[in-house]
């Protein structure tokens, strides 16, 4: 499998757990009380993993593109001061 593919497949990923999210919210926003909070709480899951998956395909589409973003790591010494 290449690194496309799997790309692709996250991207599939990505897109049920958007329907999914889709066919919970309307039945979230009718309840009340715990059951509702509990919803709420399901559906802040739900787009964690779709933000996760999302930023996996993502980073697999890119993997070998020069304009990839360098990490943090890279240079500490912009994001980390011993001022501080």
């Amino acid at each position: 499998m290449t690194l496309s593919e799997l790309s692709a497949e996250y991207v599939q990923e990505e897109q049920r757990l958007t329907r999914q999210i889709e066919r919970f919210l309307p039945y979230a926003k009718t309840l009340s009380g715990d059951a509702r909070r509990e919803a709420y709480r399901k559906l802040a899951c739900l787009y964690e993993m779709r933000r996760d998956v999302r930023m996996t395909a993502q980073t697999l589409a890119h993997y070998y593109d020069n304009k990839v973003q360098h990490r943090v790591y890279h240079n500490g010494g912009l994001y980390f001061s011993a001022k501080n």
